[in-house]
């Protein structure tokens, strides 16, 4: 092997050499490897163009650019610098806008032994992942993996304001192992980072040391969401205009992000709605969809277009109206699916598994205390709980695509055959339709949750 042309040693040498990768092909990396020959050159690309060896692009990277084989070992990759090698894709969306494709994976959880280390700081994973060095290359689902380029390149660190709630998101994922309910664990339950799931379906688990229950294997990660705004924030330095919440990060020493934000907003618990559109200078009436957003920001001091721990944090506002009963007045929809993708979907890839799994919902509760009078009642934060997740919704989700595939578009899942989940239509008029397996056409659907499973959701959360 021919020098390493780089020291290990160092940080900055290490981000150097990284450099030179800009705009260059994981097959340029191969072609230009000196140490094999053109027989091997041949193999290798052969070997990493297959997309079943998934996550296999960081390894090309490690052994034909830095010249060390992949392995296993807590440590960071480059130990003596302190740096972990990590690659990682991005897409550029329709309209332009830069968007991480996936979660980035930091290291397996090993629920025997993590729980032993109680802060985030004294963690293998942060003694891994202190300090990354950042390889993001463009996903282009036209091409060969071999041919992705790499464009942004950077070492990077947490920022502090970040690293608190990683702190807080960190002791959230390990209590619920140290109370034995690591089978509850989601990826919803935490902000920035997560614990994502590891096994090849929900039937893939192993033990944990505080419960007889199995629970599905997990790693940490940080979220699609976060990684989004590292990307635009940190290495593209494309700034949208995004507000922070948190204006001192100093507070987040104190109490958590989810705190902070109920507490700013219980001032405004029970104030009636047309006083408070007046005194945020909102526009809309309370049925337009832009409404609970702008009153949210209000109350939240937030000025600028989007707020940034939302957005790092994959946090949603919905908007839910009681009537005076307590029973929420509709159930809550979610985004239209499609009759020929969805068929295609195993559960743990699917969109609906994806959303539930990954999003935090903040509540922004109204209710009508009479025909004419609707107050802002209250806020809090939910997530789907993994036990429904991984069971009744998985249910109707799996009954949903086997009725599609039978061409049953009229007898999808009925709001009375489950009391959490079914499907309806989402449509606009009657000709808003989708291409169904048979060459036809059917309105466009999409899943709700129950409005007595909201109404039992709120409940639940004031005990």
């Amino acid at each position: 092997m021919k020098e390493i042309p780089y020291d290990r040693l160092s940080k900055k040498s290490i981000e150097k050499y990284a450099l030179n990768l800009k705009s260059k092909t994981f097959k340029d990396v191969i072609i230009n490897d000196p140490n094999i020959d053109n027989e091997e050159k041949a193999i290798w690309i052969e070997y990493y163009n297959n997309p079943r060896n998934r996550g296999n692009l960081g390894n090309l990277i490690e052994k034909h650019y830095f010249f060390y084989d992949n392995n296993s070992s807590p440590e960071s990759d480059f130990n003596e610098a302190g740096v972990e090698l990590k690659v990682t894709p991005y897409l550029i969306r329709n309209n332009g806008d830069y968007r991480a494709k996936e979660r980035l994976v930091l290291s397996s959880i090993n629920y025997d032994k993590d729980y032993k280390e109680e802060t985030f700081l004294d963690s293998h994973v942060y003694r891994k992942c202190a300090l990354m060095l950042l390889v993001y290359y463009l996903y282009e689902p036209t091409k060969d993996r071999i041919d992705y380029i790499m464009n942004y390149i950077k070492l990077f660190e947490f920022p502090e304001e970040d690293l608190e709630i990683i702190k807080n998101d960190y002791i959230k994922i390990i209590n619920k192992i140290k109370s034995g309910k690591a089978e509850e664990i989601s990826e919803s339950d935490t902000n920035y980072l997560a614990a994502c799931t590891k096994g090849a379906n929900s039937s893939d688990t192993t033990s944990q040391p505080f419960s007889d229950v199995k629970a599905m294997k997990r790693a940490f990660c940080l979220k699609n969401s976060y990684m989004t705004y590292i990307l635009n924030n940190y290495i593209v330095n494309d700034t949208h205009d995004y507000e922070s919440v948190i204006k001192d990060s100093s507070i987040l020493k104190k109490q958590s992000l989810e705190e902070y934000i109920l507490n700013k907003l219980k001032p405004y618990y029970n104030q009636d709605i047309e006083f408070l559109r007046h005194k945020f200078d909102i526009q809309y009436t309370v049925s337009n969809k832009s409404f609970t957003y702008l009153l949210a920001k209000g109350m939240l001091n937030v000025v600028n277009e989007k707020i940034e721990e939302f957005e790092k944090a994959n946090i949603k506002i919905k908007a839910i109206r009681l009537k005076p009963n307590g029973m929420p007045k509709e159930s809550m929809s979610f985004p239209t699916f499609k009759y020929t993708e969805i068929v295609n979907e195993e559960w743990l890839d699917s969109e609906l598994y994806e959303t539930f799994s990954t999003t935090k919902y903040l509540f922004m509760i109204y209710q009508y205390i009479d025909d004419n009078t609707l107050i802002f009642k209250k806020a809090m934060f939910w997530n789907v709980p993994e036990k429904d997740l991984n069971s009744e919704i998985k249910n109707v989700w799996e009954t949903t695509v086997e009725k599609i595939k039978n061409n049953e578009y009229d007898n999808l899942p009925r709001i009375s055959e489950s009391p959490i989940l079914h499907v309806r239509p989402h449509a606009q008029n009657a000709n808003d339709t989708y291409p169904t397996l048979d060459g036809k056409q059917a309105i466009k659907k999409c899943f709700w949750l129950n409005a007595s499973y909201i109404k039992k959701q709120i409940e639940e959360s004031e005990d």
